[in-house]
């Protein structure tokens, strides 16, 4: 039994080690973002499962502010539909923190909120539908996006989309599979 939780342990080490660390930083309504996600990140996710380890940031150029009420408010520099669509998004991987991919990829680039609500979520259960909701129009949500302006700003990202890999900035002057696959034996 301890020699098969000793193989157990070193082939999780293994798969941890030909995992590539992908950070990407979004705006929701940035079409740049919205062909990468759904031109690259998607499609190489969906064909080479379990090879990422992905970190989006929903936020761009914006800021939040906190009010004498206690309350955050953000702005975007898409305008507010922008904002709520991040809201979601970081709702998204709040809730679902290693599958949320699909659900980020069908939210992004949408016209509003209420556009996002029917056809994203239609496909979850009541119960996710409304606490997705919920967070997406409270100040969860909002609390969210504030975490990902730090994040963004903390990594004074100034273009969008940005990409690292292994932590070393891609500027994405040729296809995203290539530099995944030249990190891992996997693809």
């Amino acid at each position: 039994m301890l020699i098969y939780l000793l193989l157990l342990a070193g082939l999780q080490l293994a798969v941890n080690a030909q995992q590539v660390n992908v950070t990407i930083f979004t705006e929701s309504q940035c079409p740049y973002c919205t062909k990468l996600l759904r031109e690259q990140i998607w499609p190489f996710y969906v064909t080479k499962p379990g090879i990422m380890n992905l970190q989006i940031v929903a936020f761009g150029k914006g800021d939040c502010v906190y009010d004498a009420n206690r309350n955050f408010h953000c702005s975007c520099m898409h305008g507010q539909t922008e904002c709520d669509l991040n809201r979601l998004q970081n709702c998204a991987m709040s809730y679902f923190p290693r599958r949320h991919l699909g659900l980020v990829t069908c939210i992004q680039g949408l016209k509003t909120l209420r556009e996002a609500f029917s056809r994203c979520l239609s496909r979850l259960s009541a119960r996710t539908q409304r606490k997705l909701i919920e967070c997406a129009t409270t100040q969860t949500g909002e609390l969210l996006n504030y975490y990902s302006m730090v994040n963004t700003h903390r990594a004074g990202v100034k273009l969008w989309p940005t990409m690292y890999v292994n932590g070393v900035f891609f500027d994405r002057s040729y296809p995203v599979e290539q530099k995944l696959c030249e990190t891992t034996n996997w693809c």
